[in-house]
């Protein structure tokens, strides 16, 4: 197979934006946009703060992770094969940067990632069928990052 027939890596064709939001109202404003487009938030978690709690490092910029699942993506990934919900939910993450005062927001496809690491064929799975769950997943995502790159600017 060539180079040009190989699917694109997960992490090229992640999402990427910044809103014009204070960090702390930020997070709750990407949750909110997940949650308009029918995702299912799982938890949001401050691993900044997880990880000055339990480990007493202070130099962590804030950065939060809100896990969310979508019933359509999930009910699909199951028909295709129980064990792809191993992949599931979907996380985007909201962070801060030293010396760069945007708050950002990125989002890596889990099923571009059941695609791009092989789980499909791994698993004797019809890749069309995951394909169509790639598809489905980014029609999705696309409605959420339209209304965060909307709204979350000033």
């Amino acid at each position: 197979m060539s180079d040009a027939a190989l699917p694109a890596p997960t992490a090229d064709e992640a999402l990427h934006t910044t809103v014009d939001l204070p960090f702390e109202d930020a997070v709750p404003f990407v949750q909110l946009e997940h949650e308009l487009a029918d995702f299912e938030t799982v938890r949001v978690t401050r691993l900044d703060e997880m990880i000055e709690g339990m480990l007493g490092h202070d130099d962590v910029e804030r950065t939060a992770l809100i896990v969310v699942c979508h019933p359509e993506i999930a009910y699909d990934a199951l028909r295709i094969d129980p064990t792809l919900a191993g992949m599931l939910p979907c996380t985007t993450v909201v962070y801060e940067r030293a010396g760069d005062d945007r708050v950002h927001v990125h989002h890596v496809s889990a099923t571009k990632a059941i695609r791009d690491l092989g789980c499909a064929s791994a698993a004797g799975v019809d890749e069309d069928a995951v394909e169509d769950l790639v598809t489905k997943t980014g029609e999705l995502m696309a409605v959420v990052w339209e209304n965060i790159e909307t709204h979350g600017r000033a």
